[in-house]
């Protein structure tokens, strides 16, 4: 049977299943690096101490907890990312812009409120930074054990203050540096890669017991039994970085589906256009202006509804490929390291007769553990893996301490001096503990910066979950047509609200056709579903590290 032309026109218009494919993979290609970059901060040697301990005392049991502590990490780094680019600016900034300039009393909203959350914050950044400092010159010690600890710690610092000097722009990159922006994040992926190469290495020299790997990822009652809820605790606290969720934030700014840059000079310089100033139909997709308002792309009317439509379109695209490269970077780079570090444990302590049960595990003794039982070659894997873990995570700490003092503060300079100053915090106390103290200090400062990142994650979750539930925050403002569909005000569990709908404000004769304008603002806003999660992960959280310091008290008293 012949197809008639009009039906073979119809066919060929309409992408096929590979096309509509191919072109989802190479629009998603421009979104992937905000998430293989929070993807790093989950795998930093904090994560290391707590996963290595989790598996030489309970085996594989606490597997599940890791996955869940995962996915509470995507929920969180998801709502990071829909702040930034909903609303234009990153956390630290609607920190600031609540509390600095209040109608009244501005200082003891100022001093009262606003400092001390950007003192415990920059806290929380420099034991961070603390931490990856550390077991970067752990990492050195072990592959050169004749160099001092104090070099290692000096010698890694460097290393990333050399790597953060040549992209001194990001993550506050404009459209013409597009290509810096991407290499730079295709080079901490390719970190985050190597790593876990090097645990898929691991994993086939000491061949775990398998049932009892996939049997962890189900919840049992050996992960809370005999002590195991602390541990479970600490691996929930360890997991959720504080400094992620500010870079998630800002990295999320920048409008990665690329957007004319005539446009967003344009909306920067006079705020959005209405038709009376458009002289040429401009290419008004989206606006990168601090409020996001959106303003009709016009291939021939300049204010029409399927025009304002697509504008929306193009938030939601891309808010979806947002969520969808976190969701992926944390499930397929994050989740997979952490549990090879516990797994590893798993299979060379706990399986070990030789040593006491109750006996947990550390960098230094995994280390020779895989050395005397597995091979050389596998504890230099080893130690090359948390070498490169500590390096990329620390970029990323920098980078964060940056944000926060920039968004807190308005620290405006030189991003190569901010970089050098947070550097310098944090190598002093570290280089005197390793100097002074050696491989037990070293731990021990190790172990008391995760608890520290305890007490500061709470006053960085429950802003995050405030701004992102406010719907005056979250909220877009659209130029649309009175016959604008507007049952979709209820859709999708955002609210649609409309002024005037039924006095359009102004009305226009373009190219013969009346056009009707009308405000309508459109909410981001956390649905009541989101709501309930995150502010139970805000509880989870908060009682975890609450009950993992007090066990800690306990025991060291």
């Amino acid at each position: 049977m012949r197809r008639t032309a009009n039906s073979e026109a119809h066919i060929i218009g309409r992408p096929s299943w590979s096309q509509t494919i191919a072109e989802l993979f190479r629009v998603h290609l421009r979104f992937i690096g905000p998430g293989l970059v929070a993807a790093i901060a989950y795998c930093d040697p904090g994560n290391w101490a707590t996963d290595l301990t989790a598996g030489s005392l309970y085996g594989y049991a606490h597997l599940f907890v890791i996955l869940s502590a995962s996915l509470m990490a995507i929920v969180l780094q998801v709502l990071a990312a829909r702040l930034g680019y909903i609303t234009g600016k990153d956390l630290a900034e609607h920190c600031r812009n609540k509390f600095y300039d209040r109608p009244r009393h501005k200082k003891l909203w100022r001093w009262g409120c606003l400092y001390p959350l950007y003192i415990l914050c920059e806290g929380g950044i420099i034991f961070t930074d603390l931490a990856e400092l550390l077991g970067s010159a752990m990492a050195l010690h072990l592959l050169f054990p004749r160099m001092p600890l104090f070099v290692g710690v000096l010698l890694t610092s460097a290393d990333v203050f050399l790597v953060l000097a040549f992209f001194n722009s990001y993550p506050s990159c404009s459209q013409k540096n597009r290509r810096s922006l991407h290499l730079f994040e295709c080079c901490l992926a390719a970190l985050v890669a190597i790593v876990l190469v090097c645990f898929v290495v691991l994993l086939s020299k000491v061949k775990p017991v398998w049932g009892n790997t996939f049997m962890g990822f189900l919840p049992s009652r050996s992960m809370i039994a005999d002590g195991g809820l602390y541990v479970a605790v600490s691996l929930i606290g360890a997991t959720v970085m504080p400094h992620s969720i500010f870079l998630g934030s800002k990295v999320a700014v920048f409008d990665r589906l690329g957007t004319s840059s005539q446009c967003r000079e344009a909306f920067q310089a006079d705020g959005p256009k209405t038709p009376d100033s458009l002289s040429s139909p401009l290419d008004l997709e989206c606006s990168s202006s601090p409020d996001r308002t959106l303003a009709p792309r016009p291939p021939d009317i300049l204010v029409s509804a399927p025009c304002s439509l697509h504008s929306l379109q193009h938030l939601r695209k891309h808010l979806a490929h947002a969520g969808f490269d976190i969701a992926v970077s944390l499930i397929s780079l994050a989740l997979p390291i952490n549990a090879a570090i516990l797994i590893v444990a798993a299979a060379i302590f706990h399986s070990d007769e030789s040593r006491s049960s109750d006996q947990a595990a550390d960098i230094n003794t995994a280390y020779q553990l895989l050395s005397n039982r597995v091979a050389v070659a596998a504890a230099y894997i080893f130690a090359i893996a948390l070498l490169l873990s500590g390096q990329a995570a620390s970029i990323t700490v920098t980078l964060a301490g940056q944000i926060v003092s920039e968004g807190f503060l308005e620290w405006r300079t030189n991003p190569v001096v901010r970089r050098l100053v947070t550097r310098l915090i944090g190598i002093v106390p570290c280089a005197i503990v390793a100097a002074s103290a050696g491989l037990q200090g070293v731990d021990t400062l190790l172990v008391a910066s995760q608890v520290a990142l305890c007490l500061v994650l709470p006053f960085v979750l429950a802003p995050l979950i405030i701004f992102t539930s406010d719907p005056n925050v979250m909220s877009v403002t659209v130029i649309c047509s009175q016959d604008y569909p507007l049952k979709q005000r209820n859709s999708g569990g955002n609210r649609f609200y409309a002024q005037d709908l039924m006095q359009p404000v102004k009305e226009k004769i373009i190219e013969d056709q009346r056009v009707s304008e009308v405000t309508a603002v459109h909410s981001f806003e956390n649905s009541l579903l989101s709501k309930v999660v995150t502010w139970s992960i805000f509880v989870l959280c908060t009682v975890s590290n609450l009950y993992a310091i007090i066990q800690l008290a306990q025991s060291s008293a």
